[in-house]
């Protein structure tokens, strides 16, 4: 490694390109580095230009000033590629945490935040007056480290369960699903459509046959019935003004959940502020079936009525939502992010207030009937 008197720390050469291919026995792993070589070309532009390279890395304001003010910057790949570099490095004198990597293309990163160089210096050129949302975003950016380190923490969090799962184990009902073709003709082979490989780019903003789902309401049906057979809970039963169909679950004990059913998804609210949409997402290229619908509602309303829902909030400055879901049989899923954003500061209020109640977020299961008409 060699050093400069521009940046506080060595320089190492720029990461390669991260492979998707991994190979065991492999070298020991390299540190990512903080400051990468190659931005020579643009410190000499820097003291053509009449600035002093040092200052410039020491205040990342009058170096987006300097880059903005000097677009032919971009005309040449070396130059470019030297201010990119040069750009990265100043990044991690004001964030020391972050590190050079390179995926797609060359950026500097944390495990919150990632800053494609080249995009950089070419939004720098083409829109200076962000400089205002950037120099916030960096303010910012030790907060949002150390709110998901916490983040983190509770996602390896150690706990026993008491689990209470009911004497019979839910049996789904046999689903009817009807075969649905293309503008073609052919039979949509949902669940396998591409059979391992990548979908087309299209797909992802393209949705057929989303009543492919509607199967998916008998077994909501069964799944309402067996809670309220096993478990102490009343089930209100009703459809809203647009056909939808609602099932409030209220249990004598641990977290509600309402299920809102339409034939192309299942909308689950549970606890204070779990929200999940069964399928999380319909377009084409996610390729989800009935029965994989079937699975995730399943698993879901299963593990929350026997005692393996958290949610914890708030985390950290920015106030994320942690959510787990524990399931009897070992498994279980995480997550993290803002609340619903329709839900009032009140209300959050609110739900920060009883979830702090509960002995590390944890819902208890809910209670068993004593005896079966």
């Amino acid at each position: 490694m060699s050093t400069s008197n521009i940046f506080p720390g060595a320089l190492a050469p720029m990461p390669d390109a991260m492979s998707a291919t991994l190979i065991w026995p492999g070298p020991e792993p390299v540190a990512p580095p903080r400051f990468v070589e190659g931005f020579e070309l643009f410190a000499a532009f820097a003291r053509e230009a009449g600035a002093d390279p040092a200052a410039l890395a020491a205040d990342l304001g009058a170096l987006w000033d300097f880059v903005a003010a000097h677009p032919e910057l971009l005309a040449a790949p070396e130059t470019a590629e030297a201010a990119e570099r040069f750009l990265g490095n100043a990044i991690a004198v004001v964030h020391p945490a972050a590190r050079w990597r390179f995926t797609s293309e060359p950026e500097v990163c944390t495990s919150t935040i990632s800053v494609p160089v080249a995009g950089l210096l070419r939004g720098i050129i083409e829109h200076p007056e962000q400089r205002e949302p950037f120099r916030e975003m960096l303010a910012s950016w030790p907060q949002a480290d150390r709110d998901a380190e916490e983040h983190a923490a509770l996602t390896h969090d150690e706990v026993d369960i008491d689990f209470v799962v009911t004497p019979v184990p839910f049996t789904r009902p046999v689903l009817s699903i009807p075969e649905f073709v293309d503008e073609s003709g052919h039979v949509i082979h949902y669940g396998s459509r591409w059979a391992g490989g990548s979908p087309p780019e299209d797909a992802y903003s393209r949705v057929t046959h989303p009543e492919r789902f509607a199967p998916v309401m008998g077994v909501v049906d069964a799944l309402v019935d067996h809670l309220e057979t096993w478990y102490d809970v009343d089930v209100d039963r009703r459809s809203d003004e647009s056909g939808a169909r609602i099932r409030h679950l209220r249990p004598t004990t641990g977290a509600q959940i309402t299920l809102t059913e339409t034939a192309e998804s299942v909308f689950i609210q549970a606890g204070a502020l779990t929200r999940e949409y069964a399928p999380s997402c319909t377009c084409d290229a996610c390729d989800e079936t009935a029965e994989s619908v079937a699975d995730q509602i399943e698993e879901t309303v299963l593990a929350i009525a026997a005692g393996g829902l958290r949610e914890v909030y708030p985390v950290g400055q920015r106030r994320w939502l942690h959510t787990e879901r524990r399931t009897p049989d070992g498994g279980g899923r995480s997550g993290g992010g803002q609340p619903d954003p329709s839900l009032s500061a009140d209300e959050l209020d609110d739900a920060a207030d009883l979830l702090g109640r509960l002995p590390d977020g944890w819902w208890p299961a809910w209670t068993l009937r004593s005896a079966q008409s």
